[in-house]
């Protein structure tokens, strides 16, 4: 059986998981790292965690549409029509009730990631070993410093090697050069046919697979997620 957090509360916080490139795996990390802190058996927690969906492509709300992820799910997508006091008011509820909210960020549009940053207290960032997305990490890495100028030294990030194939010479060097960048990097997940099954039958990888090296990883990573939120 996949290691949980069994016996233990699940951390208090809002974590932000996204980048300024798509298809860098930042639903499955949302979905995933919100399930196993959801999950049954998480001892002390008095109300499910909640996965804010602010991607308007909807991955994260298709998913949960099975019914089968311990975890509650709002719909809140982000964009140009997004009322900014309003969402924020709404992590905020969310958080207060549940005590760790989860948000699948949507890519590609900046003011999202800057607005999920001045309220959110971890930034999880996934980064597939490719030139466009350190470029885009980059880019993402200023709003994240620029927000910590204006809420004293806040968020905290972690940088992850996602969608990594260690076969080749870029899976294999890029959390050193992620490391190069400035930011923690937490432990890798790779690029796995488990966690595609996981989606199409609306499970997440610790229900769909619990014993497979793709919910391990995610157990790993959710375990450094809960070390910063201490």
């Amino acid at each position: 059986m996949t290691q949980g957090p069994r016996n233990r509360p699940s951390p208090v916080g809002i974590v932000a998981v996204g980048n300024l490139k798509g298809g860098v795996g930042k639903s499955t990390l949302a979905v995933n790292l919100a399930c196993w802190f959801g999950m049954k058996g998480a001892g002390a927690r008095r109300h499910p965690v909640v996965l804010v969906d602010a991607d308007a492509q909807g991955t994260a709300l298709e998913w949960a549409a099975s019914g089968l992820l311990p975890v509650d799910l709002i719909e809140a997508p982000l964009d140009e029509h997004t009322d900014h006091g309003a969402w924020h008011r709404l992590v905020s509820d969310a958080r207060d009730q549940a005590g760790l909210v989860v948000i699948d960020l949507p890519p590609h549009w900046g003011p999202a990631l800057t607005l999920a940053l001045a309220i959110a207290d971890l930034l999880v960032m996934p980064v597939t070993p490719s030139g466009a997305d350190l470029r885009a990490t980059q880019q993402a890495l200023e709003r994240l410093r620029s927000s910590r100028e204006q809420r004293d030294g806040a968020p905290a990030a972690m940088l992850i090697p996602s969608k990594v194939d260690r076969r080749t010479a870029a899976g294999r060097e890029i959390a050193d050069v992620l490391a190069e960048l400035g930011e923690p990097v937490g432990p890798s997940v790779a690029q796995r046919s488990a966690h595609v099954d996981a989606f199409t039958t609306g499970r997440w990888i610790g229900d769909w697979a619990p014993r497979s090296t793709a919910a391990a990883e995610i157990g790993a990573l959710a375990r450094h997620v809960r070390e910063v939120l201490r």
